[in-house]
């Protein structure tokens, strides 16, 4: 659970870990110099239960840097990341576990989302999220199929970047970059490494509230400064750097495809699905991208 300033939602989100049905877990907090009370809450379940790590970063790194830190200091044959305000439903790991266990294929698995508010009711999220499952999108065996469903969805990670993931799988990556579609673009890495599963149970609860990270920063370099942890020059340049837009976009696409453990003609396909993806977007959000507003909306 990689936390900044989580205080408000943190004991809803530590109990439904904790509350899980399989137990052999362990919780590694990574606390990226909170002012709140987010330290004295880790601190004290911690005390309590001693599946919990609890390490706190000396100065704030920026968001991309403490998602990678959990998985680090982690040490289990799975690894899934975990928001402090979402909620996971008593049988989620004991689900994908069994999902990962039984087929190696699947690298990746998480149940079926619903969107709740502040207060913990349902609420209807984004329609797009259908869009990552079915047995010819990322569950396909075929890894040009899964990565052309991902990069024409990218908007939509929630739900499959806090999944259970293997972790051999995961640290042959380059983990989550520090970009503001770094989650994105490791899902579609992955997605080139073996099959996505969808849990068809409604276990996993994503908060939608108005501090919510992918809410609060609405425009580019809002969002850049969250990966980077520190604010972003406001001159066009280095804005552009700062943001690691679309150039490192598709140059990323095209180095994960270019080391990824499939065949030269699925390589083609996925090299031309990338390059597509690419200029689709530099066409449609050109505008968008120079004016500063963000080209993913508010939820993203």
């Amino acid at each position: 659970m990689p936390v900044y300033n989580g205080e408000r939602f943190l004991e809803e989100a530590l109990d439904s870990i904790l509350g899980q049905s399989f137990e052999d877990f362990e919780l590694v907090i990574s606390d990226n110099a909170s002012t709140d009370r987010t330290e004295e809450i880790c601190r004290h379940y911690a005390s309590k239960d001693d599946r919990i790590r609890y390490s706190r970063n000396r100065l704030n790194y920026g968001m991309a840097h403490n998602f990678n830190t959990v998985f680090r200091l982690s040490s289990g044959q799975y690894f899934k990341w975990a928001a402090s305000d979402d909620v996971c439903g008593s049988e989620y790991l004991a689900r994908a576990v069994e999902i990962l266990d039984r087929d190696p294929s699947v690298v990746l698995t998480w149940p079926k989302t619903r969107g709740i508010d502040d207060s913990g009711d349902l609420v209807d999220l984004p329609s797009e999220i259908s869009d990552l499952n079915g047995p010819l999108s990322v569950y396909s065996p075929d890894p040009a199929v899964r990565f052309r469903r991902l990069v024409r969805n990218w908007w939509w990670a929630d739900g499959p970047f806090h999944g259970l993931i293997r972790a051999d799988v995961l640290a042959n990556t380059r983990l989550h970059a520090r970009h503001t579609g770094g989650d994105q673009l490791l899902l579609a890495e992955l997605s080139l490494l073996g099959r996505f599963y969808e849990i068809p149970e409604e276990l996993f609860f994503v908060r939608m509230h108005p501090g919510k990270t992918s809410h609060s920063a609405k425009t580019l370099r809002q969002r850049a400064a969250l990966a980077e942890g520190r604010p972003v020059d406001r001159g066009i340049f280095r804005w552009w750097i700062w943001v690691r837009g679309y150039p490192q976009r598709a140059w990323t696409y095209l180095r994960i495809v270019s080391l990824a453990p499939i065949d030269r003609r699925k390589k083609l396909l996925c090299y031309g699905e990338a390059i597509r993806t690419v200029f689709a977007w530099s066409r449609l959000r050109a505008g968008q991208l120079l004016s500063g507003r963000s080209p993913w909306g508010s939820s993203s």
